[in-house]
Parts: C-alpha cells; structure tokens; sequence
C-alpha cells in the first residue's frame, strides 16, 4: 500500500510539474498566443442500463501559448436527460456503481466540472520529426454532484502525447493515468486512457483527424470504454477553425453515438 501510495505521489508530481513548467515558460512566438474555442457534443446511449441517456456537453476553453508548451482552462455546460443510473465521472458519462438505484427519469443541467491543462514539450525538433510532451491535468470538482453532472472529488491525471510526422500525414497517441475521486460510499477505479489515430489533409484548409480511444472501466463489473470518432477540421482566415464529428462507441461502456460541432480562434 505504502509502494502504491508513493506512485500516486509521484503522478501528482508529474501532473503538477507539466502545468507549473506551462505557466513559467515565456510566450510562443509571433501574434497568435492565445486561442478560444467551444464546441456542441451531443451523446446518447445505454451504458449497460436498460435505458437510454442523452447528453449535452457544451466546453468553453482558453488556452495560452508558450514557447515549450501550453496552458489552458475549460469552463463546461453540461445538460444530461437519464432514469438517474448515470453519473458524468472525469467528463464523461458512466453508469452508476450502485446497481440497484432506482430508474426514475429525470433532467439535470448546470455548470459541469472546470478543467486545468498544460503541456510541456519534451521534444520538437521540427517538421519530418516527432514531438513528445508531457501532459498535465486536474478536474476541479465544480458540477453538482446531487444532479449527476459529476462526483464532487477531484481528479488528477498525467500522460504523453506523441505525434509523428509521415509524409503528410501525422501519425497520433496519447496515454494517461489519472486518480479518480472517491465521493462518500464510492469507490471508483484510477484509469487508464489510450488514442491512436492521424491526421491527414484532404485538401487546402480542410483536415480529417480520425481517432481510437480506450480506457479501462471506472467501476468493476462495467464495460472498457472503446470508440471511434471521426472529426473534420476547415481552417479559416484570420486563425478561425471550423470542425465537426461524429463518434461511434464500441463497447457498452461508451455513447452509441455522439455527434460534435466546434468552433475556435486564435488571437
């Protein structure tokens, strides 16, 4: 226990040292520092229950630029439609631990939980090469947790993000380890979240980034999360970008379906 306390630890370093270096680090160059972006994502699914949720997850994000990295803060909406077995647990929906809470219908909305993110990188060497960067994340417990829209704990989380350039194309992974918060009377399992994917231009301003995504169950007993998504990108003059996507789940531990509408600047 002492030995799996100390890792702990040690990944709260770690989440703690990739946002701190973000902060300290001097800006990026050029005009464009800072970016905001929002996006629609609607989902719906059974999550193992018998009965369909459906979800609205509306994220507003700021994120500064620095030389070695990047550091931003997202603000959500977030509205569920559920019969009461789902709970929004790390920003995603999941089914409840207690398996025989009633299924009374019900429709929950308000501010869902604020995340702090940054990056350091920890290798970019240029275009043809490949970029690594250590990752850092922490979920501050902001949502309701008596609606649903999150547990009430906060949650803490580290990983890398890898990107390799292939002619024109841009091969994609990332992996994270995140402790999970524990509310009173639960108990949550710490996750293990993998993406690969690409990216490829199809044409001037318009990217497809098509991506795999799988993480290990929050609660035992419950299906691996596994999906595919698929997300169009059209940049537009003046740093805009336009995107849209749709994600098929793979597993009954995901959303069937989800569909995504964004928006972003950079200035």
């Amino acid at each position: 226990m002492k030995i799996l306390h100390a890792g702990y630890s040690q990944l709260r370093r770690l989440a703690a040292a990739a946002i701190a270096c973000a902060v300290l680090l001097p800006a990026a160059a050029g005009a464009e520092n800072w970016k905001l972006s929002s996006s629609f994502n609607y989902d719906t699914g059974k999550y193992g229950t018998e009965y369909r949720t459906d979800s609205v997850y509306m994220p507003f994000t700021l994120k500064r630029y620095y030389s070695e990295g990047d550091l931003s803060v997202t603000v959500p909406y977030l509205s569920q439609s559920s019969r009461g077995q789902v709970t929004w647990v790390g920003g995603k929906p999941v089914r409840s631990s207690d398996r025989n809470a009633a299924a009374t219908a019900s429709k929950a909305s308000g501010l869902g939980d604020i995340m702090l993110r940054g990056t350091y990188n920890l290798k970019q060497d240029g275009p043809g090469s490949c970029a690594l960067a250590l990752a850092g994340k922490l979920k501050l417990p902001s949502a309701d947790e008596d609606k649903g829209l999150g547990t009430g704990e906060m949650d803490e989380g580290a990983g890398l993000e890898f990107a390799k350039e292939i002619n024109s194309w841009t091969l994609l992974a990332d992996g994270y380890y995140t402790i999970i918060g524990d509310p009173a009377g639960v108990e949550y399992n710490n996750q293990v979240s993998l993406d690969l994917g690409f990216y490829a231009p199809l044409r001037e301003n318009l990217g497809l980034t098509v991506m795999y995504e799988t993480q290990s169950a929050l609660v035992d007993g419950n299906a691996d999360p596994r999906s595919l998504s698929g997300t169009l990108s059209y940049a537009v003059p003046e740093g805009m970008q336009i995107s849209c996507g749709v994600a098929l789940g793979m597993s009954d531990g995901s959303p069937a379906l989800g569909l995504s509408a964004g928006l972003s600047q950079k200035f």
